[in-house]
């Protein structure tokens, strides 16, 4: 058994964001549009949140609860230290995080497990990027923010 370990440099976590307003069939033909990927920097943690709904009933002739799942609900969080080009200006076609999220603009992404390199993963899908919320503080000197990626469809998973 091996862990997913992130603690060497070629093995960061590496979030990348395509929303150039385009529209493509996958993510993964969204990231090969590579002068509009933009990598989010400067990330203090990350969350991705796979979540298959219930429905749940009881019958008269059962001790326990029956359950199936329904579609689920799937979305990415973050927290983000702010970059000025990354949040305002962006990369290539992509707008930067505020104007993608102010705009409501459909974004493409790519969550890194491990680095980028040959045999490493990632999952893939697309969505809208909510919960934005810079703050700042004496005791925080620095502009973060959370950023959510409300996922549309299914995650998909590859390999470098």
């Amino acid at each position: 058994m091996g862990y997913i370990a992130v603690n060497e440099t070629a093995e960061f976590v590496k979030l990348q964001i395509v929303a150039d307003g385009e529209t493509y069939a996958t993510a993964a033909l969204a990231m090969a549009e590579t002068a509009n990927v933009m990598v989010v920097p400067a990330m203090q943690e990350i969350t991705l949140n796979m979540t298959p709904g219930t429905f749940r009933w009881k019958q008269l002739d059962a001790l326990s609860e029956k359950v199936v799942t329904t579609s689920s609900t799937n979305s990415l969080e973050a927290t983000i230290v702010l970059d000025d080009t990354i949040f305002f200006t962006g990369t290539g076609g992509t707008a930067g995080i505020f104007n993608v999220t102010n705009n409501k603009t459909e974004a493409y992404f790519r969550m890194y497990w491990q680095g980028d390199s040959t045999g490493d993963r990632y999952v893939e899908g697309t969505g809208y990027l909510t919960g934005v919320a810079p703050t700042v503080s004496p005791d925080s000197p620095v502009w973060t923010s959370p950023l959510t990626l409300e996922i549309s469809g299914d995650l998909v998973s590859g390999t470098v």
